[in-house]
């Protein structure tokens, strides 16, 4: 008998691996009272969903974008990350019914360009703005890093991520678009560009010679499908070090397993194999 309810959230939905990952957890930790969904859940839409729709069954959820500012908005208690952010990847009900907010999208990249060598960087950046990048300004500030180099299409959206650095004593510089590949100068870097934004960014660095063309110590490009994503591919070509965007979902997923089921450790190894098969498949 299934006694608990879980299911990611967002929109589009259909090609979300968090399926995978959870339910591959399942298996290999013996869960056999939980399963978990899906639901496409469009902007606006998550309080409706949770009040009036199928999400008055579950126990929890991973919030994928758009919903991840609504899932801190609808919680009656955060933790420290989403609280600060503004932002959260999974809810949890309570004993009482009510939502706690969760943050899990920090430690994922963190933990992903760990797992790369970037252990104490000194300096950090970001390509792009929003949610993910917001982020991952965060991660990097856990991470140690002193100096971060900020870059976007639209400069006037790193606003949020420039406060949120310097209200922590970090030191902030924006790169120009038009220079975008400067950001190659950090110890750890992160793209949270979206598919087009990252060929296109891809495309200009590929044209670019290796004297120009800096290799960091590390760079996470969140992008797992197509994969290589695009500026991993480009940096990978040239011997640099790529954190595959399946890694950073696996930790996020780890995190979530331990909120949800109560459980010390979920099996990243395993879950981690089945994602990279199942995109394989697709």
């Amino acid at each position: 008998m299934v006694w608990r309810r879980f299911a990611v959230v967002g929109s589009p939905i259909a090609h979300s691996l968090s399926p995978v990952l959870h339910r591959t957890a399942y298996a290999s930790l013996g869960v056999q009272d939980a399963e978990y969904g899906r639901y496409d859940v469009p902007a606006g839409s998550l309080e409706d969903f949770l009040t009036r729709g199928p999400g008055r069954e579950l126990d929890g959820l991973s919030v994928t974008m758009p919903g991840k500012p609504e899932a801190v908005a609808l919680a009656v208690e955060a933790d420290a990350t989403s609280r600060a952010l503004g932002v959260a990847n999974t809810l949890l009900r309570r004993a009482d019914g009510q939502w706690r907010a969760e943050n899990h999208d920090v430690h994922g990249i963190a933990a992903a360009l760990r797992d790369h060598g970037a252990v104490s960087p000194r300096s950090g950046a970001v390509l792009g703005s929003g949610a993910t990048a917001l982020s991952a300004v965060a991660a990097l500030i856990e991470l140690g890093v002193e100096r971060l180099l900020l870059s976007a299409r639209s400069p006037e959206k790193l606003a949020p991520m420039e406060r949120f650095a310097q209200e922590r004593a970090v030191e902030v510089r924006r790169i120009p678009w038009e220079h975008h590949h400067q950001v190659l100068a950090a110890d750890a870097v992160v793209s949270a560009l979206a598919v087009d934004g990252a060929r296109a960014v891809a495309e200009a660095w590929r044209t670019l010679p290796s004297d120009v063309l800096e290799l960091p110590g590390a760079l996470l490009d969140v992008l797992y499908d197509p994969w290589p994503a695009p500026l991993a591919a480009v940096l990978a070509e040239r011997g640099g070090e790529v954190a595959d965007g399946l890694e950073m979902l696996a930790h996020q997923a780890d995190m979530q397993l331990r909120s949800m089921l109560g459980i010390s450790a979920a099996p990243l190894a395993q879950m981690l194999g089945a994602a990279r098969e199942e995109l394989g498949r697709s």
